[in-house]
């Protein structure tokens, strides 16, 4: 069939003008602003890929595949509010990967011609840009082609020169051939693996690169380091050594690129490697367990308040957090010249999850367990490894009510981010969601680094809903605010911490005002076992429960895994913030006249050792269950028309849902898994094997309960999904299953497209298959 589209009330809502990337410059002062572009066409999604290691890469630019750009760049001065365009550009150019300069005095970015990328850059006195060199920049891996080094340099990684590229289609040689390792570890359900030796000889040639070090004022380069596949590149503090990560052969057919052999190095500024710090095989063999990590050096970082001087961890437990050790981490450092020995510093209870820094006597550090769901931030002294560190939050991730928020960073002129301190170094800041009863209210805190007190600096109040973006790096009393409420769209104000005073910075207009005055209601519930439930609902304008007609509703969740029952319930968002009508959500039919019930609440909870996902199937019935009784208790759903539906892992909850319960008239299920045998080592929160479990994960398959269903099914899947586990076979084999057993399903499968949907031909239709599924105007099903 052609692509359809559906009633034009909808339509209009899938191609809105999104939102403006804005890009701070250093002194906070300018603001880079360009337009972003609506959803691409079919024809755009046809351009050529390679699927390699992981990877979608585009052979004739040597970029990610599907990247898109920006439009329209300009320079917005907050004192005056103009708007400068920069110069000399061509005409509808393609703009990628814009930078400041850690002083801010140029502007960088690419330009995506035919061919490849190409660098450009300009100084932002005068905006004139010009070429830096050929549009021959390797971004086939993604991340920053370029950097500034200074002012005055470029570190630049191009293609290299020279070679040819292999034949596109593969030789056949021979068979495949793959052999076992004899180790045991497990990987989750990767797509796009290689597959063949000429996959690797692709593989080879499109992510291989040389690095040049580019003078801007002489507008000259020379080859800089070695070339190979150049995976990362961080500069030190003092711009004089760099980190550079680099992936080795052989490359593994079990895993994506990024858990490749590598090896990791310090080079100095001329390019010379000067200490090799790591050469780790390919992570194929974890054990099963979240947090599991390799046993090799690892998260290499530069420490941003000193000028040379690397830091990693090493786990103490072999990587596996099932093991009972007194210590999981272990953290090294060495600094520059880097001759010496690896001193020890601090340890850590539980796995490394992160590090901020500030000063010698200051930084913060955060370990973090799984199975608990525990976080710690604790204060450490760097120079001074001997001293313990000490905790400031000891948090259950899972209680939202009593997050202290994160420590708020800034960004150096060297372009490291360093803690953000107040009132002579005395003070840290917080920032927070503020998730209560009530629904959220975003907060900034001070914290007390002598007597470990905080108290509050601003808090967002209703009927408004806002949130703190970041401080400017110069001034830690003005801060960047979004603004928004339930009929106003967010916009962005620059705003004094102690005065209140503020700059507008934009006025975005209400995107879809047809649907400005519908309505909207967080509804509170209790499911049958006492766990508190919510969700959003939104009726269409004018209508008034117990006076209209009840409606049809569409209900639409994604299932949630917790430890603890009471926290299970707790609320993540406020009445206040604005209703974003997204074309990809179930939104858009409020413009049909449907009620939508949208994220509503789908805990999945064990406690103790209890696995959640020993009772899924029980627990996604009386959450439904709970919801359908609530909505046809208020008068809002006609007990005949009520719709269910999910991406992803709510796809596999709407098969189960159909399958288990008589509640729906029909469901939606986009982009699922529903054979869970085809992945055998986890899902979502599920860390055993199939073979651990076997009964659980077939139980778990609705695909083996497709007999139960009696409602009629839509299955929609993009038929290019690279989502682990998703492939678009476990909709096939779903579709013929319901087929064969005579039940009433439709199979949709969208030509290039991902897990996520993006061409606006591929968004009408998948609206207009869902719409006509649930019927417009005809009698339900």
């Amino acid at each position: 069939m052609t692509y359809q589209r559906p009633p034009e009330d909808i339509a209009r809502l899938v191609n809105l003008k999104p939102d403006p990337l804005m890009l701070f410059g250093p002194d906070r002062n300018l603001i880079l602003m360009a337009d972003r572009p609506m959803y691409p066409t079919i024809e755009e999604l046809k351009e050529p890929k390679l699927k390699l290691a992981g990877r979608k890469i585009n052979p004739d630019t040597f970029t990610p595949f599907g990247a898109r750009g920006y439009f329209n760049p300009r320079i917005r001065n907050l004192t005056t509010l103009e708007d400068r365009p920069l110069l000399g550009l061509p005409d509808d150019a393609n703009f990628r990967y814009f930078t400041w300069s850690p002083k801010g005095t140029r502007l960088a970015f690419c330009i995506a011609t035919p061919t490849g990328l190409q660098l450009w850059t300009c100084r932002e006195e005068d905006l004139r840009c010009t070429p830096v060199g050929a549009a021959d920049l390797n971004n086939s891996l993604g991340g920053m082609p370029y950097d500034f080094v200074g002012e005055d340099f470029f570190v630049i990684k191009r293609r290299l020169q020279g070679v040819d590229a292999p034949a596109p289609e593969r030789p056949v040689l021979g068979p495949n051939v793959q052999d076992t390792s004899g180790k045991e570890g497990s990987n989750r359900t990767y797509t796009n693996l290689l597959q063949s030796q000429h996959d690797v000889d692709l593989f080879r040639h499109y992510a291989s690169g040389q690095l040049f070090m580019h003078d801007i004022e002489a507008g000259a380069e020379r080859p800089w380091a070695k070339p190979g596949i150049i995976a990362g590149l961080a500069g030190s503090p003092d711009s004089q050594y760099f980190l550079a990560t680099y992936v080795e052969e052989p490359f593994s057919f079990s895993v994506p690129y990024e858990k490749f052999a590598d090896r990791i190095v310090i080079l100095d500024r001329d390019g010379r490697e000067v200490i090799e710090l790591a050469n780790r095989p390919a992570a194929e063999h974890l054990p099963p367990a979240f947090g599991s990590v390799i046993t090799d050096r690892r998260r290499f970082t530069w420490r941003s308040d000193h000028p040379a001087q690397i830091f990693w961890t090493e786990a103490q437990d072999g990587g596996d957090p099932r093991q009972d050790v007194e210590y999981r981490e272990q953290l090294y450092s060495l600094t520059a010249p880097f001759t010496g020995e690896p001193e020890k510093s601090i340890r850590l209870e539980m796995r490394y999850g992160a590090v901020r820094w500030c000063r010698e006597d200051l930084a913060i550090i955060v370990d973090w367990e799984w199975k608990s769901r525990r976080q710690v931030t604790r204060r450490w002294w760097p120079d001074d490894p001997t001293r313990s560190p000490e905790i400031i939050h000891d948090h259950n991730w899972e209680d939202n009510y009593n997050d202290p928020g994160s420590f708020v960073s800034i960004t150096l002129p060297s372009d490291h981010v360093v803690l953000l301190t107040r009132n002579e170094g005395r003070e840290l800041v917080l920032t927070g969601s503020g998730h209560g009863p009530e629904g959220s209210q975003p907060f900034i805190d001070a914290y007390d680094l002598e007597s470990g007190a905080t108290r509050r600096l601003w808090q967002s109040t209703p009927p408004l809903y806002e949130r703190a973006l970041f401080f400017l790096d110069e001034d830690p009393d003005w801060f960047i605010l979004a603004r928004e409420q339930l009929t106003e769209r967010p916009n962005y104000f620059l705003r004094h911490l102690d005065t209140g005073e503020e700059i507008q910075l934009t006025n975005f207009e209400h995107p879809y005002p047809h649907l400005r005055d519908a309505n909207y209601e967080k509804v509170n519930y209790t499911r049958e076992d006492g766990v508190q439930l919510s969700g959003d609902l939104h009726t269409p304008k004018g209508w008034r429960a117990g006076q209209d007609q009840p409606l049809p509703i569409l209900m639409w969740a994604y299932p949630q895994e917790y430890k603890d029952a009471d926290k299970a319930g707790q609320v993540l968002s406020s009445p206040h913030q604005f209703t974003r009508i997204s074309p990809l959500s179930p939104l858009p039919f409020l413009a049909a006249g449907f009620a939508v019930f949208d994220d509503f609440a789908m805990p999945i909870v064990g406690e103790g050792d209890e696995e959640p996902n020993e009772t899924f199937i029980e627990q996604v019935q009386m959450n439904a269950q709970a919801a359908v009784d609530t909505l046809v208790k208020m008068g809002v759903a006609d007990p005949n028309r009520i719709y269910v539906g999910g991406h992803s892992y709510g796809a596999f909850m709407t098969a189960h849902l159909l399958a288990h319960t008589d509640l729906f008239a029909g469901g939606i299920a986009r982009s699922g898994a529903y054979n869970r045998t085809l992945t055998p080592f986890g899902f979502q929160a599920e860390e055993r094997s199939f073979w651990e479990v076997p009964d659980t994960y077939i139980k778990l398959s609705p695909f083996v309960h497709a007999d139960k269903i009696n409602a009629p099914l839509l299955l929609i899947h993009g038929e290019e999904d690279s989502n682990s586990g998703t492939y678009p076979v476990q909709s096939k084999r779903m579709f013929a299953a319901l087929n064969s057993l005579g039940k009433t399903a439709r199979l949709v499968l969208l030509p290039y497209e991902d897990h996520g949907y993006a061409a606006e031909e591929s968004i009408l239709h998948m609206l207009w298959e869902m719409g006509r599924w649930m019927e417009y105007e005809g009698p339900s099903k």
